[in-house]
Formats: C-alpha cells, structure tokens, sequence
C-alpha cells in the first residue's frame, strides 16, 4: 500500500509538470483570489494594547545665529564667523561632530514698509539678513539648559525648540509589544472560556505603528545680540512621556 501512494503521488507530479506554464499563472491568479485563511474559518481577532512612562534623557536644541548687516556680503560673512564660533564651543563642551546638524542656511533682503496718505506701500531695502540654524543633539540632558546659555554668550540669537527623547528606544517598544500581545491573549481566553472552546492556531498577527509621543517645543523667538552679563542655565524640564503600541491577533477556533 506505501508503493502504490507513493506511486500515484509521482504521477500527480509528473501531470502537474505537464500542464502549461499559462494555466499555472491562471492557477495562481485563482489562488490570490481566494480568501484570507482567517476568513475562512472560525476565527476570533482581539486587540492588545500595552503603555508605559518614561523619562526623557537625551535633547536636542535648535539654536542658531542670526545676523543683519546693510550688505549682503557683509552679513553672510560676519554670520558664518558668529556660527563658526557657536560650533567651536559646541565642540569644546563635548559634544560630537556626529551630534551637531545644520538645518538651514539663509540669506535674504530685508524690507521695510511706509505707507503714505493713499494707502500706497512703499517698501525701502534695509540691509540683508544672513541666518544659520543647527541642531544639537545632547546626551545628557541635564547639561541642555546650561549649554543654550553658554552658546548664547558665544553668538547664538535665535532659539528655534527643543525635542525630547529617550535611549534604548526599541528595546522599550519590543518589550512593549510582548506586552500588548499577552494583553490579547488574555482578552480572547476570557471570551471563548465561557463557550467551552479552545484558542486554535494564530492566523494573523497585525501590528500598528507607535503612536507618536509629541514633544515639549519652545516658540522661534530672538533673542537680543547685545553683550550681556552670562547669563544662567534656561530651565529644562522633560517631564514624562507615554510610550503606547498595540497589535491585533487572530486564533482560529478549536473545539
């Protein structure tokens, strides 16, 4: 009896060989029509969801240089010299070449505005406007109020925000996800206990992106190019943040 399966299997095979490549493709194309498996059967899908708070421990400051001078050459050139030095004391407070991001570079006319008995608009150029933006990315965070301060009294005018965020991030959220699917795990055993059924096979795992943890930002403001005494650190305050995922699971149901 094993001889004579084993033989109808190869001549299965040998007509499954035969048959046209196009058929195949038509096969194939049946195939991919057909229904989800957890469509299919009976099936039970709850969501598992698993949130945790931390506490952010690293920031990233944008600061930068800003700089108006009556020629366009005059401008750019005093403003990379400001930032050059911005960046040199950047460096010298240990931060990395790898930490330290330009953002943008500008150079733009300034205008201004009268207007006369009329209503007419009379713009008169004023100078130009050169403008340097970086991102600093600081490692500990409580050295970011200090450090904004320390880079004001080197050049630094214009406070454009700060981002929060926190180390080992994926292996917070993988140990997230483990969580969120014990939490759908759970949720389904309590359904089907009752119907004296049993959870089968998974069918499907569906996972959601991480919600995004929106972060605290001060507003772009100017800030005054006069000398000035040194001034002290700018609070910092992380506070928490609320890292939250969840992931869908799919049993099939046994008996």
């Amino acid at each position: 009896m094993s001889a004579f399966r084993l033989s109808i299997a190869f001549t299965r095979l040998a007509f499954i060989a035969a048959i046209p490549l196009a058929v195949g493709a038509h096969s194939a194309h049946a195939q991919q029509l057909l229904p989800p498996l957890k469509d299919s059967v009976p099936s039970i899908a709850t969501t598992g969801v698993a949130s945790t708070e931390v506490v952010p421990d690293i920031a990233t400051i944008s600061i930068g240089v800003d700089t108006e001078r009556p020629r366009a050459a005059d401008a750019a050139r005093e403003n990379a010299r400001a930032a050059q030095a911005v960046v040199g004391e950047i460096k010298a407070q240990g931060i990395e070449a790898k930490d330290i991001r330009t953002l943008s570079i500008t150079l733009s006319p300034v205008y201004d505005e009268t207007s006369d008995s009329n209503g007419h608009v009379k713009r008169t150029l004023r100078g130009y406007d050169a403008r340097n933006l970086l991102s600093v990315r600081i490692k500990d965070i409580t050295k970011a109020g200090a450090l904004a301060s320390q880079l004001m009294d080197k050049g630094a005018n214009t406070l454009d925000g700060i981002e929060f965020d926190y180390s080992q991030k994926e292996a917070k959220y993988d140990a997230l996800r483990s969580d969120a699917v014990r939490d759908a795990l759970r949720k389904a055993n309590s359904y089907v206990s009752a119907l004296g059924i049993k959870l089968g096979r998974i069918l499907e795992i569906a996972t959601q992106p991480p919600e995004p943890v929106v972060s605290a930002a001060m507003s772009p403001r100017m800030l005054g190019g006069a000398a000035r005494p040194a001034a002290p650190a700018i609070p910092v305050e992380p506070g928490i943040q609320i890292l939250r995922t969840e992931v869908q699971v799919t049993w099939e149901l046994a008996q």
